[in-house]
């Protein structure tokens, strides 16, 4: 089973699971934007912007690290392990995951301090490190979407999902969320710049709409879905490095 019955899901799993993924595709589109930032690198006369590539490793470590991972492994992974018939077996290799995308993260912001210190072969290597984790939880996201989730619609009740939903919208994504921090401004430029500019104008109109004033949850969600797939796609396209 890799696909989640909309139909057959209470409104409280039907959230939980729009606000994961949505999480997932914020993700994706830093690790993307990562993967355009250094493949630039290499041309001539580029010169490093080291601040911005800090900024999206700190967009890692505080959100997806800090918040999101520890909610799946206190909140959604337990009654899954416990109610789910191969559940068990597929909880802990997520669990491992999650384990092992720390020391990675660690790995890639040593990368990025050794090319900030201009090392020998630094350039190689951070390239090398943010692929590697890129790929990784890539492939981590797709386990939880394709895997996880339909087994979590089949077998959580009412009041899983709402504890679930309860504990991931509480969640506030700097980057993405309907009121942009003062902190993210420029990582949001970036990622505005990689749109394709037919698509610009949708961005800016999505980004006009999230404001402090807007409050209706179902208005800020699909504003912060549609900046996400503008996002996701703008990197997808552009990721590849350039020959």
């Amino acid at each position: 089973m890799n696909t989640v019955k909309r139909a057959s899901l209470p409104p409280a799993a039907e959230s939980a699971i729009n606000r994961i993924k949505a999480e997932h595709r914020a993700l994706a589109c830093i690790l993307g934007a990562i993967q355009v930032l250094v493949a630039r690198y290499r041309e001539p006369d580029t010169a490093p912007d080291f601040e911005l590539l800090d900024l999206m490793l700190r967009y890692i470590e505080n959100v997806p690290d800090r918040l999101h991972h520890p909610k799946e492994d206190q909140v959604l992974f337990p009654p899954i392990a416990l109610r789910a018939g191969d559940g068990k077996a597929l909880v802990h290799e997520l669990e491992r995951d999650h384990a092992r995308g720390a020391p990675m993260l660690t790995d890639l912001r040593n990368a990025f301090r050794v090319f900030r210190e201009g090392g020998v072969n630094a350039l190689n290597q951070l390239s090398t490190a943010a692929d590697e984790f890129t790929e990784f939880y890539s492939y981590h996201m797709r386990k939880e979407e394709q895997q996880l989730l339909p087994m979590a619609a089949a077998t959580l009740s009412q009041e899983e999902w709402q504890r679930v939903d309860s504990a991931f919208s509480n969640n506030t994504d700097p980057l993405f969320d309907a009121k942009l921090t003062d902190e993210y401004h420029r990582l949001y430029e970036h990622i505005t710049e990689l749109t394709p500019r037919y698509l610009k104008s949708l961005l800016e109109s999505a980004s006009i709409k999230s404001n402090a004033r807007d409050r209706i949850p179902t208005r800020r969600t699909k504003t912060r879905n549609r900046l996400l797939k503008l996002c996701c796609y703008a990197t997808a396209r552009l990721k590849t490095p350039r020959a």
